[in-house]
């Protein structure tokens, strides 16, 4: 009975999604799918600005004119994998990758389900996914078509391969890690972490960022070079506050066949920049250069991984989880909550080693996650217009992530060989 209510709850919880997705074109995978289509037509699809009589299939509403560069920010790796989204009408297109959200968001739960080792973790996990598509950021990425879920399937597809004894250390994780670096920029971090505990993942690592950089390179050979030099322009604008939205144009009424006002609709979804930059713009730092919050980043993760470079791998993982999630914060980047997405593998890795550790039914640092869901469901039920009410979410799972950057000083539960063979 109760495996069916949590299956009654991700019901409700679709058919609200498909409502919202329903009333707009999911705005941020159509810069995602403009691009990919610049990018095999050979232009530039992170500086392209579109005109009348130019193709419709190249047409964003939301590409600023007065701006130097798109709306488009993925790697071109990750624009790769929308080539058989981009082939298709665009409508018919927005709808597959709103099924293709929930599976992979499904698929990131299956895989930490075979994972757990108890039922009691399985309950934590299946309540912790399906209470997380409730809340403001789940709703917003499903709405607007973002990706991030996708980022959190295929790292937890590392994460639980890394965990397993015989296939942990092989080439099918490192190429995993490998293509994720490629599909965007913080996994870098992957790599040192290899290269102190998972040296036979690094074969597979360097095949894996081979395919990603390589094959947009062979659709445009120009492609990363627009890409960096955008996100350096991107990177300006953003410390330099200057807004991205567009202001009234004129566009055909209907585009590929799409009403204009419903291709530039979307669902008001309560959302709020949460950010170091953000923070340092609220004291009155602004602008403020972009190294600094990264070197702010940078440097305690290889004081963590030098601290900790004793320790099983294992039992940094969740750490390591932890890292990709707050690296995030320190980009001269706009970070939405739908960001937040990447928090499931943080948690649910937690809750899976959670019996390694002493007592713990539940990972203590896990908690402060816990306390987000609520309050996230009750940003998007009320819809507050304060930005620090909107960021409460965003504020509890960053908690949640700092406290599991300290979980391996805890002493782990002695293996049941070794107490059998003591």
């Amino acid at each position: 009975m109760g495996w069916v209510m949590v299956g009654l709850a991700l019901l409700v919880s679709f058919g609200v999604d498909f409502a919202n997705t329903a009333q707009g074109g999911a705005i941020d995978l159509r810069n995602r799918i403009t691009g990919f289509r610049l990018l095999e037509a050979g232009i530039d699809a992170y500086h392209y600005k579109w005109h009348e009589g130019e193709p419709p299939e190249f047409c964003d509403v939301y590409n600023n004119p007065k701006l130097p560069v798109s709306k488009t920010t993925a790697t071109p790796a990750l624009l790769m994998l929308h080539l058989p989204l981009a082939a298709l009408p665009y409508r018919l297109a927005q709808f597959l990758w709103f099924f293709a959200q929930w599976l992979l968001l499904l698929g990131t739960g299956w895989l930490w389900l075979r994972a757990c080792a108890t039922s009691r973790q399985r309950w934590l996990v299946a309540l912790f996914v399906t209470g997380f598509t409730y809340t403001a950021a789940w709703r917003l990425h499903a709405e607007r078509g973002q990706a991030y879920v996708l980022l959190a399937f295929l790292f937890a597809g590392w994460l639980t391969v890394t965990l397993d004894p015989k296939r942990g250390n092989g080439f099918l994780a490192g190429f995993i890690a490998g293509f994720l670096v490629a599909l965007r920029p913080p996994f870098l971090l992957l790599l040192p972490f290899l290269a102190l505990h998972r040296r036979g993942q690094l074969p597979g690592a360097v095949a894996g960022l081979l395919l990603g950089f390589g094959l947009p390179l062979l659709i445009h050979p120009a492609s990363w070079g627009d890409y960096f030099s955008a996100m350096e322009t991107h990177s300006e604008l953003y410390r330099n506050d200057i807004d991205p939205r567009p202001g009234p144009q004129s566009y055909p009424p209907t585009i590929e066949g799409i009403p204009t006002d419903i291709l530039g609709n979307y669902v008001a979804i309560p959302y709020a920049d949460f950010s170091a930059h953000a923070l340092l713009r609220w004291i009155g730092f602004a602008p403020f250069p972009a190294w600094p919050p990264l070197l702010a980043v940078a440097a305690p993760f290889g004081f963590w991984l030098w601290l900790s470079r004793k320790q099983p791998a294992e039992r940094l993982l969740p750490g390591l989880a932890a890292w990709f999630f707050l690296a995030d914060l320190f980009l001269p980047a706009y970070r939405d909550s739908y960001n937040d997405v990447l928090i499931l593998d943080v948690v649910l890795l937690g809750i899976v080693t959670a019996q390694k550790f002493p007592s713990e039914k539940f990972p203590w640092a896990a908690w402060p996650c816990a306390l987000a869901l609520p309050v996230g469901w009750a940003v998007y039920g009320f819809a507050p217009e304060a930005a620090w009410v909107i960021d409460l979410p965003a504020l509890f799972f960053t908690l949640g992530a700092i406290l599991f950057l300290f979980l391996f000083n805890e002493r782990p539960v002695a293996d049941q060989s070794s107490t059998l063979s003591g």
